[in-house]
């Protein structure tokens, strides 16, 4: 129970359409908890994921609702390519970038240790294929410690170049679905490019179940409107 319906396609403060999601598998909704969902905390499936114990995410106000179902096993009808576009907002980005000894083994380890050490938790990180720069984000209150530290500790030795941008989003397009599906990552890109937003970074899980990428905050609500229309989540159910 909380004080909100259920899992929603996107944050109604940012999709005035926005849909309660009828059911979402174990893994959609562990997703959607880490890119910013608030009904509810990745660690609350930790005890009932093993057992498959079904949860019913309500609203204590509205107990006619029935809110959203969690399961291991969603119906077939459910399992839509794209089910949520999530954001995590007024975030910070780090850019970081070095020579020939940047894409050396170990420099990953020394930058995520260094940043360890002052309790910097690391949220997205991507890399380029040349391994001579490396993005990260983090909050927004950790941003200047971060960057501090690793001026400090690394600047000028395993580091070139830090650049610090504050105030972007993390926006995460989530759904079962988008596995092995051909073209998810075209709409996703088209869909920003019609509101005029430049991408700041992009990442994807391995799972297949989330691709999130970064903009400045001043866009992030134009572009997770304009995924919603994309995917036409407001006709989910």
């Amino acid at each position: 129970m909380s004080d909100v319906e259920g899992l929603m396609t996107a944050d109604p403060k940012l999709v005035k359409n926005a849909k309660l999601l009828n059911e979402v598998s174990y893994a959609e909704a562990i997703e959607m908890a880490l890119f910013g969902a608030k009904q509810i905390h990745p660690r609350t499936f930790e005890p009932i994921l093993s057992k498959k114990i079904l949860m019913r995410i309500r609203s204590t106000f509205d107990p006619k609702n029935t809110g959203t179902i969690v399961t291991a096993s969603p119906s077939a009808r459910t399992k839509k390519t794209v089910k949520c576009v999530s954001a995590i907002r007024n975030v910070g980005l780090i850019d970081l970038s070095g020579g020939i000894t940047f894409a050396a083994p170990g420099t990953a380890t020394k930058i995520f240790t260094t940043l360890s050490e002052k309790n910097v938790n690391v949220m997205m990180v991507s890399s380029n294929p040349s391994e001579s720069s490396l993005s990260l984000i983090v909050k927004k209150s950790d941003l200047e410690k971060a960057v501090t530290t690793l001026e400090m500790n690394l600047l000028g030795k395993t580091i070139k170049n830090i650049d610090a941008t504050p105030n972007v989003s993390i926006i995460a397009v989530i759904g079962s679905g988008m596995k092995g599906t051909v073209g998810v990552a075209s709409k996703v890109f088209s869909a920003a490019q019609k509101t005029n937003v430049n991408v700041i970074m992009i990442a994807q899980g391995s799972s297949e179940r989330n691709l999130a990428f970064v903009v400045k905050d001043s866009d992030c609500k134009s572009v997770v409107q304009s995924l919603h229309e994309e995917f036409q989540l407001d006709k989910i159910n």
